[in-house]
């Protein structure tokens, strides 16, 4: 994994954490991951979009980066047998080129929505044209993302390179549904189970439901 970070970070103490067993047991797994599938409403976020003419994928992936970056868990990552924390994150996520190829593509985050949509727009329109796989930034300080905006899915499982170092969080968007005046979103959250538990994905859930409902 590449070691060049975006982020200061500094080292977690493991001794005395109240997950300190659980790290060390999940940590010896073959495949220490687990995945939860869910949905959130997004309707305040869908409103808010078409009122300012924002895109709504942009805004859904700002959304999850601030949820990220005020959970704890999601901000801790492996170094061989030693855990550390970052500062923040960015998110990373696959875009789909004019050719129809996915390109991973890294959106700087920035605290005003308007300002992160209007920047990420600029790159998203330059990755189209592109045929790199890679697009910007890839380290261990980022969110990963995918966006399967064609159909509706109950789950998803993400490839997984192996390497023991990778505990980056993993989030899947699903296609975003209207149900009456509601606009639901599908999304699959995995985590490296050594690092975060359900009730942490159960916070990261809440910050990002707090946010979309702040908008406006």
């Amino acid at each position: 994994m590449n070691t060049h970070t975006r982020f200061p970070k500094t080292r977690f103490e493991v001794k005395g954490w109240e997950r300190e067993e659980h790290f060390h047991f999940f940590r010896t797994f073959a495949n220490p991951f687990f995945n939860v599938h869910t949905e959130i409403e997004v309707t305040n976020l869908y409103r808010y979009c078409k009122q300012h003419k924002l895109s709504v994928f942009l805004a859904y992936m700002h959304a999850a980066t601030e949820a990220a970056r005020k959970t704890e868990n999601f901000l801790l990552r492996l170094e061989g047998d030693e855990v550390v924390k970052y500062e923040a994150v960015d998110i990373s996520t696959t875009m789909l080129t004019d050719k129809k190829t996915v390109a991973f593509v890294h959106l700087p985050h920035h605290p005003d929505l308007h300002t992160f949509c209007h920047n990420s727009a600029a790159i998203v329109e330059e990755v189209k044209k592109s045929n790199r796989l890679f697009y910007g930034y890839n380290g261990p300080d980022l969110l990963h993302a995918t966006t399967l905006p064609w159909f509706k899915y109950n789950g998803m499982e993400h490839a997984h390179i192996g390497d023991s170092n990778d505990a980056i969080p993993k989030l899947a968007f699903g296609k975003l549904e209207m149900q009456g005046e509601k606009a639901l979103l599908p999304l699959s959250v995995r985590v490296h189970h050594a690092l975060a538990d359900g009730y942490h994905i159960h916070l990261f859930l809440q910050h990002m439901e707090a946010g979309i409902k702040a908008l406006g």
